[in-house]
């Protein structure tokens, strides 16, 4: 009898196991994630039109105006109307040097224009603001008849000379999180003009040096503001862009993400036996005994305590073929591959490709120089590779498909994204760039689901040590999106060009204050996977949503709707009941909303 009993309470448990081990499964597979982005009764839209579905307001529009025969004009324009649309506001261009600016048709208008002359008629303009509109001068005005008539209305007393000058001081919470910060850097430049402020102007951003570069002033029962500097031009400052346009209105409500990523490239990998002298002096430890005793123990703890999930985009050999056959590489892990990529699964985590090897999808010869690559003769050889690495992963992991993809040094051709599709099928989500790449080599994304359906959705910083750069970077897109992405490498380690000198205890402590300085600012940031992130994303880009405001109540409506969708609310107001929604505050008069029905009010006090 004894025996039976435990005879049937193992099958109980090995049933258990197994029933656990397919809905871990299905959470992770492509399924989910393919089946609803290719559904059409769930309203999925494809290409750059899913980012720019509008939140209707008043019915009126956020206006653009600019002048097509001017560049620095039109790198404002495109960056403002990106930044519209993953707010999600109702939009129309003027083309100044073609059109006249209708402002009875504006929520608010946005000017790109250094002459504000060009505006228009400069009366009807203050009479629009001072009856409760809203106007953003996003570039420094030129000094002149029209600025002389409006000065003082924009809150400046004296205007002096311009100048050029380094860094800046945010005097206000307009990026999440970082009211007070400082960074003093060459990478933050702007041209600005010396100016005297009325006492009724409120400073938001200030040069490191304590010049204004972004306030705003109240002109009758609207508001009048404009940004100092020339570097919202710039994809990097979308933040700063986004954060001025929520603070300008009285209440400014827009949908975020709401995801904090993390990608281990080129892990699981095959690891060389080497002897590393930065490694050995510290631990006394080859390569592969480092990784597996020291680095991959230290990556789970910190993960663990700052709230992460990996996802570990695999490597299958470091060999430079591009031709085939591609079968038997001889530095493959399978070993490597089963072990490390259990304990990442284990973990929460996920399993992607970067690559059969490290070798750019590329057949610039150019391009592969850059990177001292061999450039790939063929699609079908891309095709061939491929496959090879999806089987790869699919015979140490039979019941596990692989969706999200890697390019090594994030380079990508359009001939290698085709070639990645038609040898794995299950491919849904391409992870790559997202700030903009001086050198015009790496694959530049936004936030989109493309036409063939692949999710696109860009990293945004790298490494283990923080600076100034990657502080400002994610800053903005946490302030824009709702979204911290970043990526390691495990070679960073012993990497002499990538490990500034440092030992792995001193990399591992700054990783480590990194992520916990996120935790501690954003704690309201879901820890997601690649295809967790990329299948809410999929879902808040397809969403239509509708916003506004009857007497003391904000009345929001998204459809369709898919469990639960994340805002973010600027105002000065106190929250009273809720319907269908949990609200948070996560900073000062900044709040996180919860959309927890199709349908959701907020009750709003004083």
């Amino acid at each position: 009898m004894k025996k039976v009993g435990l005879k049937r309470n193992v099958y109980i448990i090995l049933i258990g196991i197994l029933l656990l081990a397919v809905a871990v499964q299905i959470t992770n597979s492509q399924f989910v994630l393919k089946f609803n982005r290719n559904s059409t009764e769930n309203g999925i839209l494809k290409g750059m039109n899913a980012s720019v579905v509008q939140v209707q307001t008043t019915g009126k529009s956020y206006c653009v105006v600019y002048d097509s025969t001017d560049e620095f004009s039109n790198k404002l324009k495109t960056q403002t109307e990106y930044v519209l649309g993953y707010l999600k506001k109702p939009l129309q261009v003027f083309d100044i040097s073609t059109t006249t600016l209708q402002f009875n048709a504006c929520q608010v208008v946005i000017s790109t224009l250094v002459n504000m002359a060009m505006l228009g008629n400069l009366d009807e303009l203050a009479q629009y603001v001072k009856q409760g509109g809203y106007v953003f001068q996003e570039a420094t005005p030129m000094k002149g008849d029209a600025f002389y008539r409006l000065y003082r209305k924009l809150g400046i007393v004296n205007a002096g000379e311009g100048r050029e000058v380094q860094g800046i001081h945010l005097t206000s919470n307009v990026l999440l999180g970082e009211n007070n910060l400082v960074i003093d850097d060459p990478f933050i430049i702007n041209s600005v003009m010396t100016v005297e402020l009325d006492q009724k102007s409120r400073v938001l951003v200030k040069s490191a040096g304590g010049l204004p570069m972004l306030w705003d002033y109240t002109y009758g029962k609207g508001k009048f503001m404009v940004f100092n500097g020339t570097m919202l031009q710039e994809k990097i400052n979308r933040g700063l862009l986004a954060g001025a346009l929520s603070m300008l209105e009285p209440i400014f409500v827009y949908p975020i993400f709401n995801s904090k990523i993390m990608y281990i490239d080129d892990f699981p990998a095959p690891i060389a036996t080497e002897v590393d002298p930065i490694i050995y002096d510290e631990y006394q430890k080859t390569r592969p005994a480092f990784f597996k005793d020291i680095w991959w123990p230290d990556m789970l703890a910190v993960a663990k305590k700052n709230n992460i999930k990996y996802t570990a985009v695999l490597i299958e050999s470091y060999q430079n073929r591009v031709e085939p056959p591609f079968d038997s590489p001889t530095d493959k892990d399978s070993k490597g591959l089963i072990t490390y990529g259990r304990e990442v699964l284990k973990s929460g985590g996920e399993i992607g490709l970067h690559g059969y090897n490290h070798q750019a999808f590329t057949q610039s010869q150019e391009v592969a120089d850059a990177f001292e690559y061999t450039p790939w003769d063929s699609i079908e050889n891309m095709i061939g590779a491929t496959k090879e690495a999806v089987d790869f992963a699919q015979k140490a992991f039979p019941s596990y498909s692989m969706v999200s993809y890697v390019p090594p040094s994030n380079v990508l051709s359009v001939e290698g994204r085709e070639a990645l599709k038609k040898g794995w099928p299950t491919l849904a989500v391409i992870a790559s760039l997202y700030p903009e790449d001086g050198s015009n080599l790496a694959y530049v994304q936004e936030y989109r689901i493309a036409e063939d359906g692949i999710v696109e959705m860009p990293r945004v910083t790298s490494g283990y040590v923080s600076g100034n750069f990657d502080r400002w970077v994610s800053a903005n897109t946490i302030t824009t999106h709702g979204i911290f992405s970043h990526f390691i490498h495990p070679d960073d380690v012993y990497s002499e060009d990538r490990n500034h000198g440092l030992t792995w205890d001193k990399m591992y402590k700054s990783f480590s204050e990194m992520l916990d300085r996120i935790e501690r600012t954003y704690p309201w940031l879901r820890a997601m996977t690649s295809s967790e992130a990329a299948l809410d994303m999929q879902r808040e880009q397809a969403s239509q949503v509708n916003i506004r405001i009857e007497g003391k109540v904000l009345y929001g409506s998204i459809a369709p709707f898919h469990n639960r969708a994340f805002f973010i609310a600027r105002m000065d107001h106190k929250i009273g009941k809720l319907h269908g929604c949990k609200v948070e505050k996560i900073d000062t008069n900044t709040y996180l909303i919860t959309a927890n029905s199709s349908e959701f009010e907020i009750e709003l006090g004083g």
